[in-house]
């Protein structure tokens, strides 16, 4: 296979190009919203499970996150209202609220925002109506953590939350999920929500860019794709989950508030300290890769056997979920059926991951 020299970040020192850098929260900060976010829910701030949906509702509540990703928490209902806007309405103009979508019409991406506002009926800013907040204005989400490291912390609860609500993804309701095999869908709603779904949009978008540029697309594209949609502050918000799930009770209906777990995670000195300097080594496991035995993971190669399908299936639901349309239903499809394969290039994505994660696992301090 032809080596194109791509690279998929997962530590960065920097924010994402469209994040200006005096919007950056610290975790500190951050933490502090977030408290006030758990204390709006009297009573229920230490069921850690309800508290993480409510959570990670501030930042994705929408139709597909309720009706594809997090069925088991669809009816739990968050604070806010959720919208999905053109950049071009008057009331955002200007405005660097919100979270940036592409989505396609036709082929030609048309760029929408999706805003969160208060409702009218908040118990505590019932005049605030309409107003996004604070919590989530000017991509807040993504904070830079005590180290100088970035991370995405809406894709930490995102993460969390399906873990909580294990399920398969597949175009089909409950009662037919056991079809699932003979449509495109994918083993683990954790993974689709967390790495694979950004890698895989990565990979959606190397086809869109194909298609719009006349069939042609070379390394530079892919890495700005790469850039864009899995950077290394999302990645890091990715693999955070599994560490965190596996090290602490988030399952808990009278546990640990959300907040502190956090705070312990990346910031304490004995418990936290020691899985957040194995976060890379637990992940690996988490994901069915094994240990790092010299140069190979123990389960490497059967693991890349299964994820270059699953990331072939993640493919194609970014794909229809930008187009919604007949069109983005036959571009999926083709995906589906192996149309764009030296196009997506599935396998160095995800070797170009797996490196990545191998470098970061050596650097770790022995056990």
């Amino acid at each position: 296979m032809e080596k194109r020299g791509l690279y998929q970040p997962v530590i960065t020192r920097k924010p994402e190009a469209s994040h200006s850098l005096i919007d950056v929260l610290s975790l500190q900060s951050f933490l502090v919203l977030l408290k006030e976010e758990e204390d709006y829910y009297t009573g229920d701030q230490c069921n850690t499970k309800l508290m993480i949906t409510r959570l990670r509702k501030i930042f994705y509540d929408i139709w597909g996150w309720n009706t594809e990703l997090i069925r088991g928490a669809a009816e739990i209902e968050g604070r806010y209202e959720v919208k999905i806007v053109d950049d071009a309405e008057k009331q955002y103009v200007g405005r660097p609220s919100g979270r940036s979508l592409r989505v396609s019409a036709g082929l030609d991406v048309v760029h929408k925002r999706r805003i969160v506002c208060y409702k009218p009926t908040d118990r505590v800013y019932p005049d605030r109506a309409g107003q996004i907040p604070f919590i989530y204005d000017k991509d807040h989400q993504e904070l830079v953590l005590p180290e100088g490291v970035f991370c995405d912390i809406a894709h930490v609860l995102a993460g969390l939350d399906a873990i909580n609500y294990k399920a398969h993804v597949a175009p089909l309701p409950n009662w037919l999920m056991w079809a699932r095999k003979i449509f495109p869908y994918n083993e683990s709603n954790v993974d689709i929500v967390t790495w694979l779904g950004d890698i895989a949009s990565a990979s959606g978008d190397f086809v869109f860019e194909y298609l719009n540029r006349n069939r042609k697309i070379n390394d530079k594209i892919r890495q700005d794709e790469i850039n864009s949609d899995a950077p290394g502050s999302d990645m890091l918000g990715d693999i955070d989950p599994y560490v965190i799930a596996c090290c602490y009770d988030i399952s808990s209906s009278n546990g640990l508030r959300v907040t502190d777990i956090l705070q312990d995670y990346y910031c304490g000195e004995s418990k936290g300290k020691y899985y957040r300097e194995h976060r890379f080594s637990i992940f690996c496991e988490q994901i069915g890769l094994g240990k790092l035995d010299g140069e190979y993971f123990e389960k490497e190669k059967d693991w890349m056997k299964f994820y270059i399908k699953q990331l072939r299936n993640g493919t194609t639901f970014c794909e229809f979920s930008q187009l919604e349309n007949i069109k983005g239903a036959w571009i999926a499809l083709r995906t589906w059926l192996h149309c764009f394969e030296d196009v997506m290039v599935l396998e160095e994505l995800l070797e170009i991951f797996l490196k990545e994660l191998k470098d970061l696992v050596r650097r770790e301090p022995m056990s």
